[in-house]
């Protein structure tokens, strides 16, 4: 008798009421056990230590904590502990302690969460597909390993990560929701949007009746969704699912583009075509979404036709994303990909290889392109043949560094990058920046804040001049900010911390010069964007008002 397999929405389901009933003792977080009698002593140590610190912000850190942990018979003192008694005052010294800094240093707190696994709608050859875990994932990324520890639960999958920063040390306030692993769009509908108010509700700290009810009580929560990806392929990008993702708080698209070749899609067996890649883009791009592809060097490919690939991306209007991934091809066990290799009918990029096709194709890559990843961060004992390197990012980065060369993308330019080099900033020489180009039939202009000097940037904003969206609120006599992004790291909604640039002002300054070129330049009427549920109230102290999911005003 056949076995009737669960969908997503009844597994969904099933995993969230186990996590609310607490039935799961094999998912709990595993709690770290602290001495008895401990805990009293572990509080004076991170006092004295404080107070030492503020005495001589220059004493050895990990020394003073050593000789505290032995006065005080104590295990290793955490920096978390000693935080609470470092005064907000002193923003430097609070900084010195943040675990992992350069989580928050592009401005906001990434959380990652995935749905539990379902059909993605494709039958990828070199797609792994690991025991419990989500299509394209094999079950044991950091995400993947936290989402399986949670039961699939958002409510605690985002619980269990807003814990985790503010251990160590960071606010939190402003948040940017991931939802990963494989396509969320295929999750039964119900299901998805019972996922999505979990996120929220963890976000909000409270519970809502409705989907709708938690998106609107973001704009006042603890910790605010200012941005809200989907990862999604290109034929799932479509008017109908735009608006669904709309509708879930979205303002970012993730799309599995992998390459520009119909051939290499037949091969292996993507399911959709590069016109469906044009299509997907100028929808979502019209109704304000941010954009990022993914990109896969190696797949049956030559270092030429991916390099080709990259200039096509930005010589080609019908293309032009705001940010890149790039993850060359892996052969993983389990996959047809797999047994391809095995045969000698496929062949990935090594390390060397993969960094000189990605080295040449920087050259290609515009200022106003942001390449947040490259390289996938999965185990290298689970990838049979390809690239191992985790560190494939720096290796590109000395290549191009030995021909005098460098990479321009935001994320190598973005005021965090300096403090990621361990690079003194110094004093900031800002001036406004402008570059214009075409993109899927409209205009879009972006504006930024930099050092020219420096080269670095600490503000933008993306403004479109849109040609036929599908959305009623975007007409004919209306432009749209896809995004807003002030750098640095993450600043608590009301903090002036003169170590962080937001709350300095620059983002107001953009928002006023793209009101100005929407009216002044165009001749238009109304100015939209499509923002974060969380950032909405940025917007109304600037008279903007809710137009469905997105922040309008008349100009």
């Amino acid at each position: 008798m056949a076995v009737k397999k669960k969908s997503a929405g009844s597994a969904y389901a099933a995993a969230r009421l186990q996590a609310e009933l607490g039935r799961i003792p094999a998912f709990e977080p595993k709690k770290r056990e602290i001495g008895k009698g401990e805990a009293a002593p572990r509080r004076k140590a991170a006092k004295e230590s404080a107070a030492i610190l503020l005495e001589n912000p220059k004493t050895d850190l990990p020394s003073l904590k050593n000789s505290l942990a032995v006065k005080y018979g104590i295990r290793y003192l955490k920096n978390s502990e000693i935080l609470p008694f470092i005064p907000k005052s002193n923003p430097s010294l609070r900084s010195l302690l943040l675990k992992s800094p350069t989580r928050t240093l592009s401005g906001v707190s990434p959380i990652a969460i995935m749905p539990p696994p379902a059909f993605c709608g494709g039958r990828c050859t070199y797609c792994p597909k690991g025991e419990n875990a989500p299509q394209s994932y094999t079950g044991y990324e950091p995400t993947t390993m936290r989402a399986i520890q949670n039961a699939y639960s958002a409510l605690r999958q985002v619980a269990s990560r807003l814990k985790q920063y503010c251990e160590q040390g960071h606010g939190a306030d402003k948040c940017h929701l991931i939802i990963m692993g494989g396509t969320f769009l295929c999750v039964d509908g119900k299901a998805r949007h019972l996922f999505m108010k979990d996120a929220f509700d963890a976000l909000n700290g409270k519970k809502s009746p409705s989907l709708q009810s938690a998106i609107n009580a973001n704009e006042h929560a603890p910790h605010r969704a200012i941005g809200v990806t989907f990862e999604t392929r290109p034929d799932f990008g479509f008017e109908s699912h735009a608006d669904e993702m709309l509708s879930m708080g979205g303002t970012q698209v993730e799309l599995g583009v992998q390459c520009l070749s119909d051939a290499v899609y037949r091969k292996v067996q993507r399911g959709h075509t590069v016109s469906d890649v044009v299509r997907s883009t100028k929808i979502l791009r019209n109704a304000g979404f941010k954009l990022t592809y993914h990109m896969m060097p190696g797949l049956y490919s030559t270092p030429e036709q991916d390099i080709s690939y990259f200039r096509r991306l930005f010589t080609s209007q019908d293309f032009q994303p705001d940010m890149l991934k790039i993850y060359p091809a892996l052969v993983v066990q389990g996959t047809v990909l797999y047994n391809q290799w095995k045969k000698g009918e496929f062949e990935p990029y090594d390390t060397e290889k993969a960094a000189e096709v990605i080295a040449n194709a920087a050259r290609f890559i515009p200022p106003y392109v942001r390449i947040p990843r490259i390289q996938r961060d999965m185990p290298s004992p689970l990838i049979s043949a390809g690239v191992k390197n985790s560190n494939l990012r720096q290796i590109v980065e000395k290549k191009l560094e030995e021909r005098g060369e460098k990479c321009r993308c935001i994320r190598c330019r973005e005021i965090g990058s300096a403090v990621r080099k361990r690079t003194p900033l110094g004093k900031l020489k800002l001036s406004l920046g402008r570059i214009d180009y075409s993109a899927s039939g409209g205009k879009e202009i972006f504006l930024s804040f930099e050092d020219g000097e420096k080269d670095l940037l600490a503000a933008f904003l993306r403004l479109r001049i849109p040609k036929q969206s599908h959305r009623k609120e975007i007409d004919s006599v209306s432009s749209i900010v896809r995004e807003l992004h002030v750098y640095g790291q993450e600043a608590s909604i009301g903090e002036d911390n003169p170590l962080k640039m937001q709350h300095k002002g620059l983002g107001r300054k953009l928002l006023a010069e793209a009101e100005r070129i929407t009216s002044g330049e165009f001749s238009l009427e109304k100015i939209a964007v499509l923002s974060g549920p969380g950032a909405r109230g940025y917007y109304r102290k600037f008279g903007y008002s809710p137009e469905g999911p997105y922040m309008a005003k008349k100009i």
